[in-house]
């Protein structure tokens, strides 16, 4: 449930990514392990960090690191 409401808000939002183009993303502050943005890339969730390099939503995050996001 908390993957699907991610990617809904990622959907929803009219931020696109900084590396990549006509791609949605949630901005992250950097504090999360210092990942700068949240994606769907390839139907899939996926961190980016500063240097636009693709992260598994589960390397370093806790299901609550992904709900705070939504908070």
């Amino acid at each position: 449930e908390v993957e699907t409401e991610l990617k809904k808000r990622i959907i929803k939002n009219n931020v696109d990514s900084e590396h990549y183009h006509y791609c949605k993303v949630i901005k992250l502050n950097g504090t999360l392990y210092g990942y700068t943005e949240l994606a769907i890339i390839n139907d899939k969730l996926a961190f980016l960090d500063k240097d636009g390099y693709q992260f598994s939503i589960y390397a370093d995050c806790t299901l609550e690191d992904l709900i705070d996001i939504l908070i």
